[in-house]
């Protein structure tokens, strides 16, 4: 596709697959977190996990901050459990969650293997919500924190603003330099990483590995995928992805 000259990935969800790491590092921090290491790890993780998903509506509806959305999952979950804590105490628990987590984060060599291959052909890059730190560990963790130069990885807390919100979009467009056509996202968001963009101008690819459904008056991405290996057939070069095939 010769317009497009960046493709944008999301990676919550997309590139780091949550399920490979979020039970068990829960679990493993409530099991050491000293505040929380007296209680039974598995019911701590039900209420917490219940307490998740409820703060995520409230994020995705942007009624709420990422920072504010990490910090209220352990506060509200140690209200649940009868032992009301301070954000130092929400603080330290998810520095703790992280450390786990990182470490329980798995890369995917099919996954790597594809980003490489647009890499021989696209600028890539990230276009996620979270802290600095926290969503480049992730990519390290990976092992794609290499696949994406720096001048192209927009994190929302290096920005000051999140997906859905335009400003990060345009953001993405002033100091990448380019038109809107010529960037691509791709991500398992509706909100943040189609609808959000196309707004913008920007082309879009939705990674809908769930089979979410989507709405008749809703804004047609230029493509639906379910497995992201489904990108070389429609981003690669028909003789790159014949080699591919062939090797």
């Amino acid at each position: 596709m010769k317009s497009i000259r960046l493709i944008l990935f999301d990676l919550d969800d997309t590139l780091v697959h949550f399920d490979d790491y979020w039970e068990i590092s829960v679990k493993e921090t409530f099991a050491q977190y000293p505040l929380t290491c007296q209680y039974d790890a598995d019911a701590c993780f039900r209420i917490f996990d219940r307490v998740d998903r409820k703060l995520v509506e409230l994020l995705d509806r942007q009624q709420m901050t990422i920072d504010d959305y990490r910090l209220q999952r352990y506060l509200m979950t140690m209200e649940q459990l009868g032992n009301a804590s301070e954000i130092d105490a929400a603080l330290a628990f998810e520095r703790l969650y992280q450390s786990i987590g990182k470490r329980n984060m798995k890369p995917d060599a099919k996954v790597n293997q594809l980003i490489a291959e647009l890499g021989e052909h696209y600028n890539l890059g990230i276009i996620t919500n979270g802290s600095q730190g926290w969503q480049r560990d992730k990519l390290e963790a990976i092992g794609l924190r290499e696949a994406f130069p720096q001048p192209y990885v927009y994190i929302s807390g290096d920005i000051g603003h999140e997906k859905p919100s335009q400003a990060i979009y345009r953001h993405v467009l002033e100091q990448a330099s380019l038109s809107p056509t010529e960037v691509l996202v791709i991500g398992d968001s509706w909100e943040n990483d189609v609808n959000g963009p196309m707004k913008e101008g920007m082309q879009a690819i939705w990674f809908n590995p769930k089979k979410k459904p989507i709405s008749v008056q809703a804004p047609r991405p230029l493509a639906m995928i379910e497995h992201l290996e489904e990108l070389r057939a429609l981003l690669l070069p028909m003789q790159a992805v014949v080699n591919i095939r062939q090797s």
